[in-house]
């Protein structure tokens, strides 16, 4: 059943979605907000818990329809296109969202990871960690460990960059440095992404021959921390023949996960 329309931007329903713009609202609000019929649709078919549908009945009602026709039983409210644009924290708003329950926090069992891991070392930006963890879906990365400083996985910018994969990838926070020894008594061979003497290329080099792996990407501006590089097994380089200085973390994790994807 459909519900009321809201037609106000200053609706007190409106100003507490707004609150999940931030990380703390959605901390408090144990929530987050999808824009969009792909991120909407998405969540239904990986089952999250959806609390509410907002759509602009003019533009969505086919978007509608379809989310229906996934799920019957959406609660749905509509909204004029003022209060859509107030929701939305694009230029270019859509005219459907959905507020979703923040899912629990996984607890780390390294017996159960995959045999190939992303770990990410205080990535910060947006854009670079929604492309990181949707490469990482695409080369069948399942498990991706995120290290303090990095930036919240459910910010607007990275739902957007993920376009749905966080729902496919397995996402733990952690502290590096006390997990990356566990990870090596546990077989993995950890390796950063960075430039030192002893870094050999990446495409010279049979990083999968190791059985169980890691790969680090670090911040945008420092790279991988001291801490963590001083914990990893080895490091490794991409080669470039042109004249660019280094590569942003998002396109260099993207190569060196397809130069050794995993097929499970």
């Amino acid at each position: 059943m459909v519900e009321r329309l809201i037609s106000s931007v200053q609706n007190q329903q409106i100003k507490e979605l707004k609150k999940l713009f931030t990380r703390k609202g959605r901390k408090k609000a144990g929530q987050y907000l999808l824009e969009g019929p792909h991120l909407v649709e998405m969540a239904i078919k990986a089952d999250a818990e959806i609390q509410m549908i907002y759509y602009v009945p003019e533009s969505s009602h086919q978007n509608v329809m379809q989310v229906q026709a996934l799920k019957a039983d959406l609660p749905l409210t509509q909204v004029t296109p003022e209060v859509a644009k107030a929701l939305s924290q694009t230029d270019h708003h859509q005219d459907i969202f959905a507020v979703a329950s923040l899912p629990q926090a996984k607890s780390l069992d390294i017996d159960q990871l995959s045999k190939g891991l992303l770990i990410l070392d205080h990535v910060q930006d947006p854009g670079n960690l929604g492309t990181l963890i949707r490469t990482a879906d695409a080369f069948g990365y399942r498990d991706v460990l995120l290290g303090s400083g990095t930036v919240d996985l459910y910010n607007d910018k990275v739902l957007r960059s993920m376009q749905g994969s966080h729902f496919a990838v397995n996402t733990y926070e952690v502290d590096l440095v006390e997990v990356i020894p566990q990870l090596q008594e546990a077989g993995y061979f950890i390796t950063t992404t960075e430039l030192n003497n002893q870094a050999q290329a990446s495409n010279a080099f049979d990083l999968k021959a190791k059985g169980k792996w890691a790969l680090v990407m670090g911040n945008e501006g420092n790279g991988v921390s001291q801490a963590t590089s001083q914990l990893a097994d080895m490091a490794l380089y991409i080669p470039m023949s042109g004249s660019a200085e280094s590569l942003n973390v998002a396109v260099a994790g993207a190569i060196v996960m397809y130069q050794f994807p995993i097929h499970d």
